[in-house]
């Protein structure tokens, strides 16, 4: 009765009962040797950013620009503090 919500949907498996290990052919693993030795997938959340970076190719140009965007996002706030410091 409380705690109770009947708007929500009945739990599910995650995509149907499909283990994410099933689409490994699918999707080759990119990561770098030095991320599977520390456990990073790209079920967590530097994984998931360094799964993504890794997968970018330099020769398409919509994956250059969004190199400069991860870029310029992650070194803004150190070059910010460091200009806080100065």
């Amino acid at each position: 009765m409380y705690g109770e919500r009947d708007d929500l949907e009945p739990a599910r498996p995650a995509l149907f009962g499909i283990p994410p290990e099933a689409f490994a052919d699918e999707r080759p693993d990119t990561r770098p040797e030095g991320a599977k030795r520390m456990g990073l997938s790209r079920h967590t959340e530097e994984g998931a950013v360094l799964d993504f970076a890794s997968s970018l190719d330099g020769a398409k140009p919509g994956h250059k620009m969004m190199a400069w965007i991860l870029l310029v996002t992650f070194a803004a706030p150190a070059l910010y503090t460091l200009l806080l410091l100065l």
